[in-house]
């Protein structure tokens, strides 16, 4: 019966580990999509306003 209560503790452990293991990386790649999307943006507005300098002069 003890064998049996370990098992069910152990792997109850290893499936905590993994789903917290899981989580942060979803919101690892969750928050990296929207930050990249905002440094993307911005960088696009600032290519854009450089070539409207450019084409001025």
């Amino acid at each position: 019966m003890i064998p049996v209560i370990v098992g069910g503790l152990a792997a109850a452990a290893v499936t905590l580990e993994i789903m917290t293991g899981a989580a942060a990386a979803g919101a690892g790649y969750g928050i990296g999509r929207k930050y990249g999307r905002k440094i993307c943006q911005a960088l696009d507005g600032f290519d854009a306003r450089m070539k409207n300098v450019l084409k001025k002069d």
